[in-house]
């Protein structure tokens, strides 16, 4: 009887655990975010690099402000040491002492730097007057500079093609168009069409690898006045003189 009893609780205790609803899932934790800190201050020193460039400068008494490196050459102009700042950004503490503070925005000398959050590659399409030309390491043209400061970047141009995008001129182009950090606007360009004439680039859009630039003459056409695959191939040999007597056999081979 006692048996029986014990079995029988046992099968109710089961039932009650089969029964119970499965505990509810864990949270995820939430994500922290760390609220930007602003910092008034004047200036004590500068922070110097390997080159000796400004990398960033302490505000008294123990902030170190660390700087872009477009940020640095400007307030390396325009700022000097015990000049009031304000800078607003992320802070975090160090085990030396100092606090880091990565801005995102700094009001020194009466100008204002704030960053720009890069944007995403999108289709752009528009005109202007180049106001210069852009260079690359070698001196080769690679894009240009509109009056409105957008900068278009290109594929090297061969030397043809220099006659038709130079200063002054005015010209359309369309491609894929982002905001960088510096705030600056910059095209990736595929088509270029100046004087009724438009030059096709075989750019890829951004971040993908792509083929050469193509010309006047269709696609394929590689950077300088060399051509590349799908450009003017080198001719055929000519066929031989029908009058012409044959040419020996090659002697065997030893």
């Amino acid at each position: 009887m006692k048996r029986q009893i014990l079995f029988g609780l046992l099968a109710c205790n089961a039932a009650l655990l089969v029964a119970q609803p499965p505990p509810p899932p864990v949270p995820a934790p939430a994500s922290v975010t760390t609220p930007a800190t602003t910092v008034t201050g004047s200036i004590s020193q500068f922070n110097y690099g390997p080159e000796g460039r400004v990398e960033g400068f302490v505000v008294a008494p123990n902030t170190l402000v660390n700087l872009p490196p477009d940020w640095a050459i400007q307030v390396e102009m325009l700022a000097k040491a015990g000049n009031q700042v304000r800078v607003t950004g992320s802070l975090t503490p160090t085990t030396s002492g100092m606090q880091i503070l990565e801005p995102q925005s700094i009001d020194v000398a009466g100008k204002t730097l704030a960053m720009v959050a890069p944007s995403q590659p999108a289709p752009y399409a528009g005109s202007g007057v180049i106001r210069s030309l852009n260079y690359g390491a070698q001196g080769e043209v690679n894009g240009f500079v509109f009056q409105n400061g957008v900068i278009a970047r290109t594929p090297p141009f061969g030397a043809s093609d220099v006659s038709v995008v130079k200063p002054g001129a005015n010209i359309a182009v369309s491609g894929f168009a982002r905001i960088t950090a510096s705030g600056r606007t910059v095209v990736d360009v595929q088509t270029i069409t100046a004087n009724g004439q438009t030059i096709t680039m075989n750019a890829a859009p951004p971040d993908a690898p792509g083929p050469g630039r193509g010309g006047r003459g269709g696609p394929g056409r590689g950077p300088g006045p060399g051509r590349g695959p799908g450009g003017a191939s080198e001719p055929p040999p000519p066929p031989p003189n029908p009058g012409a007597p044959p040419l020996p056999p090659p002697p065997p081979h030893q």
